[in-house]
């Protein structure tokens, strides 16, 4: 087990350099799908008690927690990186109810037993050894009957964005490394372990895994080809948002929706 030391200090550096890429066409892509998802899965979000895992998106890329306290939710966050934190504190809205955002681990959630209406993380539990733990203690939090959404890279991706996180990682060239890739039927024995009913496989970001990180390379760089990036996402797109199945077999990140069950 890396100790929750260790990984804060991976995490404040990569969080120390790391530019804001929300403006980037990809990252807006990112966001468009991701609102997508959340609404197909939560008819109204007013009220909810919600806590994401990880606050990198509201750091420096898609800030989705600002649009589920836009539709109503009181929101919390957590992450292990203490700049990360600062970060997503500096981006919060001016205006509005406080957004809560804390320095924590996921394997062991600060919150009380059956506290929360739903939980959302997306591309997080698979930076740890102990994403099962983290998983278990997702379970703990939410009250029953409640959802969570529980999205991870895809193993078999068909765009073999593993693959090429593989080969960046082999020569320490990948900035959120160390990252696993799950198949779908390791995803939801993961869940069902935890304790939870499957309703629903979903998926998100069916865009081949190189337009993103070329996109992020240049924009790092100060290097915009906006016309060019939104021109090849858009094919992807059409299909993406009109046709959830497409995300859900061809998206590099693999969702869970799962619900708690009443006792």
């Amino acid at each position: 087990m890396t100790s929750p030391a260790t990984q804060r200090a991976h995490w404040d550096r990569v969080a120390e350099q790391f530019p804001d890429l929300f403006p980037a066409v990809s990252t807006q892509y990112y966001r468009d799908v991701e609102i997508a998802l959340l609404r197909r899965t939560v008819p109204s979000w007013r009220g909810l008690r919600v806590l994401k895992l990880d606050l990198w998106n509201e750091a420096v890329n898609t800030r989705i927690l600002h649009w589920m306290q836009d539709q109503g939710a009181e929101v919390y966050g957590l992450d292990v990186s203490t700049v990360t934190v600062r970060r997503a504190r500096r981006n919060a809205p001016p205006a509005g109810p406080a957004m809560h955002l804390v320095q924590a681990d996921i394997r062991a959630l600060p919150f009380a037993s059956e506290s929360f209406d739903l939980v959302y993380t997306m591309g997080t539990i698979e930076h740890v050894e102990e994403y099962r733990q983290s998983v278990c203690d997702v379970h703990r939090v939410l009250r029953p009957g409640s959802l969570a959404i529980i999205g991870v890279p895809h193993y078999w991706d068909p765009f073999l964005r593993p693959l090429i996180v593989g080969a960046l990682e082999l020569f320490g060239c990948y900035p959120y490394s160390p990252e696993k890739a799950f198949s779908w039927p390791e995803l939801r024995r993961v869940v069902t372990e935890a304790g939870f009913a499957v309703e629903q496989r979903a998926g998100i970001l069916a865009i081949p895994g190189i337009i993103r990180m070329a996109d992020t390379f240049l924009f790092r760089r100060g290097i915009r080809l906006d016309g060019l990036v939104s021109l090849s996402l858009w094919p992807f797109g059409v299909f993406e948002r009109r046709w959830p199945w497409f995300g859900r077999h061809f998206g590099y990140l693999a969702a869970a929706v799962v619900r708690k069950p009443r006792a």
